[in-house]
């Protein structure tokens, strides 16, 4: 891929480094983001030669989430008196770049340090696996700011189950690597870039070792079962999505974000008795 604005690219052999670059932003998602995610992804769908593929992001940070600004520019536009909402439209772009990546027959890593936040989780959930540091923090972060985690909840669920979905979601807690392990998001922690370093050559060393298309044969299957109710689901999502931006909520969470104070629903809970 050429002129490429948010993602940087190293191939070696067989493996393709993908790192997300947007430092400014923490690698929040922007649109443009996903569009250049989604043709690598098909890109990658045709490349025969190509059998593992390492998604990170630049200077310390993996991604922090979705792109307030781009939210903002969203909450803007006016609601159509017919037909699909846009900011649903959009949203659901982000599912099907998840669902993409998702059935890429490629083996795909997440190298994990710093945030891994909304968008960011979900990128780490359609992961074949994933490698923390043991200081990066992990959360479902959109309730907080009167969202819901719409295309990522599917895919956070399918990896660590609805119990532990519902717990993230529902209270935005955050969890460091080591949690994130115990959770069932990350394969493994370890401390330190030159630790994770270690250990990716080490995972990198063990696909190789398998036979690309057992490997693609193998992932096939075990989507095979939850593939065919993404798309509802996701569709389903996307127009949650548009009326949480649409109803206030979102603007007063995210004016509270920026401006360091509480939302306007914040309270405390009551004494026990």
């Amino acid at each position: 891929m050429s002129d490429l604005q948010t993602l940087m690219l190293t191939r070696s052999g067989g493996v393709l480094h993908v790192t997300l670059n947007q430092p400014a932003t923490r690698n929040a998602l922007s649109q443009q983001m996903v569009v250049e995610l989604r043709e690598l992804a098909a890109q990658c769908m045709a490349d025969a030669g190509l059998r593992c593929i390492v998604l990170r992001g630049a200077r310390g940070n993996f991604c922090a989430g979705g792109n307030f600004a781009d939210f903002q520019q969203m909450m803007q536009v006016q609601a159509p008196a017919e037909g699909e909402d846009p900011i649903a439209v959009a949203n659901r772009e982000f599912g099907r770049m998840l669902q993409d990546w998702q059935a890429l027959p490629q083996v795909v890593i997440a190298v994990v340090e710093g945030a891994a936040m909304g968008g960011g989780l979900g990128l780490v959930a359609i992961a074949d696996f994933a490698l923390a540091e043991g200081g990066a923090q992990f959360a479902m972060p959109e309730t907080g700011i009167g969202l819901p985690p719409a295309q990522i909840a599917p895919f956070v669920a399918l990896r660590i189950g609805q119990s532990q979905t519902r717990h993230l979601a529902l209270t935005a807690a955050r969890l460091d690597g080591w949690q994130a392990l115990e959770a069932g998001l990350v394969s493994e922690v370890l401390e330190g870039a030159a630790e994770l370093d270690v250990a990716l050559q080490k995972s990198l060393r063990a696909v190789l070792r398998c036979a690309p298309r057992a490997l693609a044969s193998t992932k096939a299957i075990l989507l095979q079962r939850d593939a065919a109710g993404f798309d509802a689901t996701l569709d389903f999502a996307a127009q949650q999505f548009a009326k949480a931006l649409r109803n206030g909520d979102a603007a007063e969470g995210v004016s509270a974000y920026t401006g360091k104070r509480a939302a306007a629903w914040v309270e405390q809970p009551p004494e026990a008795a």
